[in-house]
């Protein structure tokens, strides 16, 4: 651990520090990539990840896992690396709020 978080897709099944993450869900590690993950930029992420939910709407946000809020957060064009799991969810509410 230490590297910066990055956002990935894979064509299997992947598992990341407890994580599970789908084939084709876009998934956040700083875990050293496998050969077969696919490096995503977080607008090239948001496209992806909109297709597919990491968050379940029915479950508060302070309890969901760190890398699906690390997920999200990318689909909110928020950078989420570094960021503490309050921090993140911070960001991830800040950006729900409409422009004024």
């Amino acid at each position: 651990m230490g590297k910066n978080p990055k956002a990935y897709t894979s064509p299997e099944d992947v598992q990341t520090a407890g994580a599970y993450h789908k084939a084709g869900d876009v998934f956040v590690t700083d875990a050293e990539p496998n050969d077969n993950w696919t490096e995503v930029k977080p607008k090239d992420a948001h496209a992806i990840q909109a297709s597919t939910e990491k968050v379940s709407p029915d479950v508060p946000l302070e309890n969901q896992p760190i890398e699906a809020l690390r997920a999200l957060a990318l689909t909110k064009n928020v950078d989420g690396s570094g960021m503490s799991k309050k921090d993140l969810i911070a960001a991830i509410k800040a950006a729900n709020e409409p422009a004024l």
